[in-house]
């Protein structure tokens, strides 16, 4: 009996299987707008399941699904539409602008495709066109101004530019990581893959603000996500190619003073080989320009001051891309290979970087299991110049200091030239700085490996059980070259010489890896008629090593062989790749997690969200290194509650609400002791070890923050215009920071918990049709960003804390001020602010160094536009930040050698400081008319320098950062080639930047540091630039 029941059952089984099977079809079709035109890109899914597609550029689409299912078809700016699947194994749709536009499906945190309406934080996603247009070489600089609360530093100009990615004002954090986090196709990456990734394989990026929408993703995305999905192949295979060749120009570089030229000491006396502009008045006559060959030769010069000479020194550079992608796909199975190359010069003469990017990425579904793969590796050598040379200079000091009078272009050749050699300098104190792009070099080598696989096997049709793994593996190599400084030959008489100099040479290598796994289990079903819920768990598990090896050494034995085993000496500690210096450093880190995210729907229009996580990490101790963490959102589509919309009104309305706490850990090993081994210690030659000077803190807390968001969401006149609106405040408790104490206990710092940060912000995102008709259409989008941040407390009697900088310009956090502070050296004032002069008329100092300002932003404004007209196509982005200030180290630099417009004023005679005051003896003050300050020369602007005050500028810009003017072709004779798509373009880059009249030296994005320490300005920079450029794209 038990025989047959058995048997009976296999058969009833095997018949339900094959029944399930049968009733399991592809469905074909087109999606096209109401006009008939194809709509590439649109969302198809199987409604209660994970199963989904896109079409491909024809908007063809074909995906499985039973009979008696319903497809969802959505896209961004269109009514979702549903249709039941029949008996036929064809549906075309043709979707129209309606009030539901804005229903379209977005990516979420760990890639979970969601609908728009059910999120309850903002999401903001760029598509690849908003990042490609106009071709830039990294995707960071690509996003500038076409996100609110996304704000964008380039730090440093160059072949390779450093950038600072921080969303909402990114001063969450203390000392402690500000970036937001970015993931790779669900893979969690360091914030420079989105330097190196190939703009041209991405498909969108989804920008999660705030610690609301990232909660998922563990402590790294306490300040945001930028998420980036990469390209999937897609309909019939085709073949794509994108080129383009741009130049690149110094756009400004500082005003300087052209009255006064080389010399001083006394003042006006020339100088010839001087390079601080102290000495007499320009007055044409010849000068010398060099030392005085043994047989009475000498280089001679006008004294008059060279337009643009400065400029001269820098060259035209360039970069050319090519890049070409071959894809293809359908329902079953997906291909995308692609291969990219940029070769970059600098406007430094010598300077260059090469990049090369290759993915491969496929996909495969067999019935219920789908899994897919996806290869990448990059490849890049830089080679820039470094700084070296007597005090380590950086090039731009030597070029923006060369005197005025000396034609840069004649300094070219140092090696062999009679008066442009080392033996006849113009200099008598540093470099030529063609001698210094010649012989100090920083080259690098970076190799990177990254290997995504996933799985997901559909249990039921309304279960989903997923594995994602993903492993990167980089090795980085940098070699400093610091060449010798020697004199052939010597001179009987000579003005002043250098002391010569050894080659120097130092070498570092960084090795790591990152490992992270995420197994999900994904529920979505409709338990009733008005119920649909959602549920993911997961469990993540992280893994990254890395060991850094760095020495140096001096004085090689052979000139221009910058080989470590031909030092003179011991082998030194070494600058490490990323950061810090020593001989070798080995960090390890692991972190396990399991996380849940459920959203409860009513009637497709409100949606009750919950999410929770809880981290072991090894960075904190080890009976302490559970922290959980979680939130809630509530949103509410009224338009879909109510019948309100409007084709002449409101088309769509959303309301929203979030409050979530999330963790971040602190650095690594913060909780134990560490220790180094100093040269020379204990003694000589001997090898020892001496603790870190830091004291370690075993009962270290991770740092937590609380967010509040709500937003609104409208759409009017058929979505023609839409306005989203979200207001957040943050609370960011337990500090991590290294407080100062006693020397007597043998340490200088201790790692403690203290402080809370309070940020408050409004962003806007305001978007509209402005005109439309068949052949014409304009569109503008608006964002805003306005931001306030306040330092609520620090630890027990400790009121501010210094975030970094300079001993006279520092960044700092001050209790009940806003949040960056700059202070420097101050003059003294009266309560009229009025600057106190002393019985010589100069300026007092003040004896306690003053706040100057807020050196982030208080308002970020984007603005761009689009203009199409038949095949004609003009867009152009724009930004505006102001409400800061920044340390001008720059105008600083050209002070000290008399070049800038300052030290020129009253002709160099004594005058009346500006807006000053003297004692009246009464302890009142009266307004200074008439007591002059004791010189105009150098001693007097020497002083003048000592207060950085003088330095600080406001940092407002305006930038036109890009503009586009492309044709797309179109014809028979395109497609009777094959050709399914053709478009040129002339594109420009930073073509203009408009700053205050305080600021008529530099760029106020330039910063010292990518820390925290923003509005430091840096010398290790380049002029500022500006791109122009043309752009090929063929698709057959």
């Amino acid at each position: 009996m038990k025989t047959k029941f058995s048997g009976m059952l296999t058969l009833l089984l095997a018949f339900v299987v094959q029944l399930t099977f049968a009733q399991e079809k592809t469905i074909s079709g087109t999606v096209s707008d109401d006009s008939g035109l194809p709509l590439p890109g649109a969302t198809v899914l199987v409604k209660g399941t994970s199963t989904g597609t896109s079409t491909d550029f024809d908007g063809k689409y074909a995906i499985k699904a039973n009979q008696g299912a319903t497809l969802v078809f959505s896209f961004v700016g269109y009514a979702s539409k549903e249709i039941a699947v029949g008996s036929s194994n064809s549906i075309n749709v043709s979707m129209a602008e309606d009030a539901a536009a804005l229903d379209e499906v977005v990516i979420t945190a760990l890639g979970i495709k969601r609908n728009a309406k059910e999120l309850s934080y903002s999401v903001s996603t760029l598509k690849n066109e908003d990042i490609t247009k106009t071709k830039a070489v990294n995707v960071t600089t690509a996003m500038v101004g076409k996100v609110a609360g996304l704000q964008i530093n380039t730090t440093n100009n160059g072949v390779n530019p450093s950038t600072r990615v921080v969303l909402r004002g990114g001063n969450r954090s203390l000392l402690g990581n500000n970036e937001a986090l970015v993931v790779i196709d669900g893979f969690p990456s360091d914030r420079g893959v989105l330097d190196r990734i190939n703009p041209n394989d991405i498909e969108n990026v989804s920008v999660l603000k705030g610690a609301n929408a990232a909660a998922l993703y563990g402590s790294e995305a306490t300040n945001g996500v930028v998420l980036v999905t990469t390209k999937t192949g897609k309909g019939k295979l085709k073949v794509t190619y994108n080129g383009s060749y741009q130049v690149e120009n110094a756009a400004y570089l500082p005003e300087f003073q052209n009255e006064f030229g080389v010399g001083g000491f006394p003042d006006g006396t020339l100088f010839p080989l001087e390079n601080v502009a102290w000495g007499p008045r320009f007055d044409g006559r010849l000068v010398d320009a060099s030392e005085t060959l043994d047989n009475g030769d000498v280089w001679q010069v006008p004294f008059t001051p060279i337009e643009d000479n400065h400029k001269d020194f820098f060259r035209q550079g360039s970069t050319v891309r090519h890049g070409i992608t071959v894809s293809g796909g359908d329902d079953n199975g997906t291909f995308l290979m692609s291969l990219d190359q940029t070769n970059t010069e600098g406007i430094v003469p010598n300077d260059a970087y090469n990049r090369t990017n290759f993915r491969l990425k496929g996909s495969k579904k067999y019935n219920k299991l789908s899994v897919g793969g996806n290869l990448s590796f990059f490849r890049s050598h830089s080679n820039v110049v470094g700084a070296g040379g007597r005090q380590d200079r950086p090039l731009y000091w030597n070029i923006i200091n060369t005197p005025l009078h000396l034609p840069m272009e004649q300094l070219k050749n140092w090696r062999t030239g009679e008066f442009t050699r080392n033996e006849t300098s113009y200099f008598a104190f540093y470099e030529n700085p063609y001698f210094i792009v010649d012989t100090q070099r920083l080259k690098s080598d970076i190799n990177e490996f990254n290997v995504l696989a996933f799985a997901d096997y559909e249990i039921t049709d309304w279960l989903t059980a997923s594995l994602n793994v993903g492993y990167t593996g980089s090795n980085t190599t940098t070699k400093r070259e610091y060449g010798a400084f020697t004199y052939a030959f010597e001179l009987e008489n000579t003005y002043a010489r250098m002391d010569e100099y050894g080659a120097r040479t130092a070498d570092a290598m960084l090795t790591s890896s990152r490992l992270n796994s995420d197994f999900m289990l994904k529920f979505n079903k409709d338990i009733s008629e008005d119920f649909n819920v959602q549920l993911t768990t997961g469990q993540n598990t992280r893994i990254e090593d890395d060991n850094a090896i760095a020495v140096a050494g001096n004085d090689l034995i052979i000139p221009d062989f910058y080989n470590i085993s031909t030092i003179t000496g011991n082998i030194l500690a070494g600058d490490f790749p990323d950061s810090g210096s020593g001989n070798q450093r080995t960090r390890n880190y692991r972190r396990m997690s399991v996380y849940g995210d459920f959203t409860l729907g009513f009637k497709d229009y409100l949606f009750l969200s919950a999410t929770g996580r809880n981290d072991w990490s090894s960075t904190l101790p080890k009976d302490g290194n559970s922290f959980f963490y979680y939130g809630a959102g509530l949103s509410f589509a009224a338009t879909d509650a109510f019948d309100i919309t409007s084709d002449k009104g409101l088309s769509y309305l959303k309301a929203s609400v979030n409050l979530t706490k999330t963790g971040n850990d602190p650095g690594l090993y913060r909780t134990q002791g560490t220790f180094f081994a100093p040269t020379g210690f204990p003694y000589g030659t001997t090898v020892g070890l001496s603790q870190s000077s830091t004291v370690p803190s075993p009962a270290l807390n991770p740092e937590f923050t609380t967010s509040l968001e709500v937003g609104l969401e409208t759409g009017f006149f058929k979505n023609r215009l839409t306005a989203n609106i979200t207001g957040y405040k943050t609370n960011s408790t337990d500090q991590i920071v290294n407080a100062g104490i006693s020397y007597a206990s043998g340490a200088s710092t201790a790692v403690v918990n203290v402080g809370e940060i309070e940020n408050l912000g409004i962003e806007l995102d305001l978007n509209g049709v402005i005109l439309k008709s068949d052949n014409f259409k304009w569109d503008v989008g608006l964002t805003w960003t306005a931001i306030k941040s306040e330092v609520i407390s620090l630890a027990d009697g400790v009121d501010e804390l210094s975030l970094g900088g300079f001993d006279s310009a520092q960044v700092i956090a001050k209790v009940g001020e806003p949040y960056p502070q700059l202070r420097t050296t101050s003059y003294l004032k009266d309560d009229q602010g009025r600057i106190i002069v002393g019985d010589d008329g100069d300026p007092i100092q003040d004896p306690t160094n003053q706040i100057q300002g807020k050196t982030t932003p208080d308002y970020i404004l984007g603005l761009n536009t689009n203009i199409s007209y038949k095949n004609w196509n003009l867009y152009a982005v724009t930004d505006y930040r102001t409400g800061h200030v920044f340390y001008n180290a720059i105008v600083d630099a050209i002070e000290f050698t008399g070049l800038s417009q300052h030290s020129a004023t009253a002709g160099r005679q004594p005058f009346v400081f500006p807006n000053s005051s003297y004692s009246d003896g009464n302890g009142g003050y009266v307004a200074n008319d008439n007591r002059l300050t004791s010189g105009g020369g150098n001693a007097f602007w020497d002083s003048y320098g000592e207060i950085k005050e003088n330095y600080v500028s406001d940092a407002t810009t305006l930038k036109l950062r890009e503009v586009l003017l492309s044709y797309t072709f179109d014809g028979d004779a395109l497609k009777a080639m094959g050709v399914d798509d053709l478009s040129i373009g002339l594109f420009g880059r930073n073509l203009v930047t408009w700053r205050p009249a305080s600021n008529v030296t530099t760029d106020p994005e330039f910063n010292f540091t990518t820390g925290n320490a923003v509005g430091v300005g840096d010398q290790n920079q380049t002029a500022p630039t500006r791109q122009f450029g043309m752009s090929v794209n063929l698709t057959f």
